[in-house]
């Protein structure tokens, strides 16, 4: 269930035209389902939503578990907010307890960068693939992972300018 609530702030986009996918990978794109105008439906899987007497039920939009798992992707309060439940701010690496902590992927979402829209691997933004870390392990795994990234830009020297 989504700890966080839904408000203003989240994109109306119910019974919109869908959107072409920008490529970003830090946004993955958003099913068919998404912007169906048909009540009863999930937006998300696009599965029936059923009462408990198996009638259709037209006043939902969303399966609770299909509701978390798209503000988990597209949220990030909503992610803190999971893995705070999770692990109450305990870094996984050390194991220290501190009031700032950072949310990290465990498999890096740069590894996403490139791949065609049909061949995402959903894992990468599932609760499974985030854990908390301290400012100086997050730092740490942050700089091993540097190589995903691509080239670095070069960086010149003043004097070889004058």
């Amino acid at each position: 269930m989504p700890l966080s609530r839904w408000s203003s702030r989240h994109k109306k986009t119910f019974g919109k035209k869908k959107e072409k996918w920008d490529g970003n990978f830090r946004l993955p794109p958003k099913p068919d389902s998404y912007y169906t105008e048909t009540k009863g439906h999930c937006r998300w899987c696009s599965k029936v939503i059923l009462k408990e007497d198996d009638s259709i039920n037209e006043r939902k939009s969303w399966h609770e578990d299909c509701a978390t798992e798209y503000l988990l992707i597209y949220h990030s309060g909503e992610q803190r907010a999971q893995l705070w439940n999770r692990d109450k701010g305990k870094c996984n690496h050390c194991g220290c307890e501190n009031r700032t902590w950072h949310a990290d992927h465990i498999k890096p979402l740069v590894e996403q960068k490139h791949v065609k829209e049909k061949d995402l691997d959903w894992n990468y933004y599932s609760l499974d693939n985030l854990q908390t870390l301290c400012k100086k392990c997050h730092r740490i795994k942050t700089n091993s992972e540097v190589h995903l990234k691509g080239k670095r830009k070069p960086t010149y020297k003043a004097d070889k300018f004058k």
